[in-house]
């Protein structure tokens, strides 16, 4: 099969950082343009920093572009308690490579102009720097094959009951994506609270005598110290998902739904509000958001892939 173009836009974080690996690790499948970098889970220089950090880890190549530091009209609120100070569980990462642009929408919109073949954007992180993108370049959007998006819910939220962190972020900026008629697929909480690894399987990753598996077991390790596992024994891994359906799409069900993201304050900030009504068939102009997954493949696909960098 022919690889697909990818420019992964994300804020590691420590899922961020199991997800960039997932993807590393099926560069036989993906062709890596570049990594842009976005203020969410911690600030604009740690986020870059974790993701230089991790490309010296992996010994790789890829264009780093830092990118948006704060959301287009919103204060910054980084999730220090979910993800650390350092925003990778405190994991200390070597680093010998060196950031490629300052400007991420520039690095964007040349990368996109550049290819002869369509783009895919996997977002994984608040959407700032998408959403300029959009505004400031919209002769790019013809180019850009998809939107995989890891953000919003159908349901619950997990910074608020009804809004996902990188939604409710930066709501005016996923309000411009969602309302720009790319090709959109949205993996949501609806589904990410179901995509990751069980307590087992992270004191496996612990245990392991693989370096990149150990790396990965230790910062998910993390997690298990905070409230925010399931019951103290299954956590998600969100932005994997966003990777994983591109290569494995048959893991899940989706619908065509309109997705408006609620930009008002306090309690409805980042809700996306996405037409569930059975009855109401839109088509594919519509984004596809995911509803379902089948999670023991999800785990057995993301363990033995994640192995192959070891």
């Amino acid at each position: 099969m022919n690889k697909r173009n990818i420019i992964i836009d994300c804020d590691p974080g420590i899922d961020d950082v199991v997800a960039l690996c997932f993807a590393i690790a099926n560069e036989d499948k993906f062709n890596i343009l570049g990594i842009t970098t976005v203020a969410g889970n911690q600030s604009i220089e740690k986020v870059t920093n974790n993701t230089i950090g991790l490309m010296s880890f992996l010994d790789k190549d890829i264009k780093i572009a830092q990118g948006a530091k704060c959301p287009l009209i919103r204060e910054k609120r980084p999730a220090i308690n979910v993800h650390g100070e350092n925003g990778v569980g405190d994991y200390e990462f070597p680093h010998f490579k060196e950031l490629y642009s300052n400007n991420a929408v520039l690095f964007l919109r040349d990368t996109i102009l550049s290819s002869e073949e369509k783009v895919t954007l996997v977002p994984i992180g608040p959407l700032t720097n998408i959403a300029l993108l959009i505004k400031t370049f919209p002769e790019t959007l013809e180019n850009i094959e998809l939107l995989s998006i890891m953000g919003g819910s159908t349901t619950v939220g997990n910074t608020t009951p009804v809004a996902e962190f990188n939604v409710w972020a930066d709501p005016e900026a996923a309000r411009i994506v969602f309302d720009s008629k790319l090709p959109i697929v949205m993996s949501g909480l609806n589904v990410t609270h179901s995509t990751g690894l069980f307590r087992e399987d992270v004191n496996e990753l612990l245990k392991s005598n693989g370096r990149v598996t150990k790396m990965c077991g230790e910062i998910l390790n993390f997690y298990f110290r905070g409230d925010h596992v399931n019951n103290g024994t299954f956590t998600p891994i969100h932005d994997a998902s966003a990777f994983m359906y591109l290569i494995h799409p048959e893991l899940y069900s989706y619908r065509h739904m309109d997705v408006k993201v609620d930009c008002s304050e306090v309690l409805c900030r980042g809700n996306t509000v996405c037409d569930v009504r059975e009855w109401i068939n839109y088509d594919e102009s519509y984004p596809k958001v995911l509803t379902g997954v089948d999670l023991n493949k999800f785990r057995e696909i993301l363990l033995d892939d994640l192995r192959k960098l070891d």
